[in-house]
């Protein structure tokens, strides 16, 4: 939903280009540009797993590998497959907090928010600026039903990025579950300044607007959401957005 991954994927992709040796085969760089920078799952995880196969790759270009095969496996929706590279990835470099944010995602979509939950605050041990672990780890804890905590994670994670459209979708959800209407919209809006055509943020500002008995704006943008996402009102209600309910 407003989970934020494979954020660094063309800095991690540069890395691993630059440090590879200056007579690397054609093919060979073009196997690993696919891996590291394409926005096509399938595509990443072709190119990973040649890459992974590999006897002569080297320890963190497989932590490398491995993590991004995992985002695109998750993007997929095969989220046992993305769990067994990222604890893969995990085991061989401990130190990569966006590891643990990009297992921390998958945890989540298995709903498993406790554990994830765990990851985000190793991922957070390790880097204390990484914005969008606490926006992660902001809905991970509403779901737990932690709003407090929830939304102490969002607003420091928004004194660090106060754009991140992430970060005011997940604020806005907490919002939204505590009933608090007004500031659920205010920060819908923010996000939807950003980012558009987000059905999440879409989706949730109509629940707030059909709350409150705006109907013609709350139809408007629950039928724009449905057109980006037909599954929407199934998702949200799973998360404890129900049209119907007070």
């Amino acid at each position: 939903m407003f989970l934020a991954k494979s954020h660094i994927r063309a800095i991690v992709g540069a890395i691993v280009l630059a440090n590879s040796t200056p007579t690397l085969a054609q093919g060979e760089d073009k196997l690993f540009r696919k891996c590291f920078n394409s926005a096509i799952p399938d595509q990443v995880v072709e190119s990973c797993t040649a890459i992974i196969k590999r006897a002569t790759t080297e320890q963190e270009d497989l932590a490398a590998a491995l993590k991004e095969r995992g985002v695109a496996y998750d993007d997929l929706g095969q989220y046992g497959l993305a769990m067994l590279d990222f604890d893969r990835a995990i085991a061989i470099n401990p130190r990569d907090w966006d590891a643990y944010n990009s297992r921390g995602t998958t945890r989540t979509a298995l709903k498993l928010y406790a554990l994830a939950v765990e990851d985000f605050s190793r991922a957070l041990a390790l880097n204390p600026l990484a914005h969008v672990v606490y926006g992660n780890r902001c809905f991970a804890k509403a779901l737990l039903g932690e709003h407090a905590a929830a939304l102490s994670d969002c607003d420091k994670g928004l004194r660090l990025r106060a754009s991140d459209p992430g970060l005011l979708a997940s604020r806005g959800f907490v919002k939204l579950l505590l009933k608090q209407y007004d500031p659920a919209i205010a920060d819908y809006d923010a996000a939807l300044k950003l980012r558009p055509d987000d059905p999440y943020s879409l989706f949730g500002r109509g629940a707030a607007k059909l709350r409150k008995g705006h109907l013609k704006g709350a139809d408007a943008d629950i039928v724009h959401s449905q057109g980006l996402r037909p599954d929407i009102a199934d998702y949200m209600a799973g998360i404890g957005i129900h049209l119907g309910a007070p």
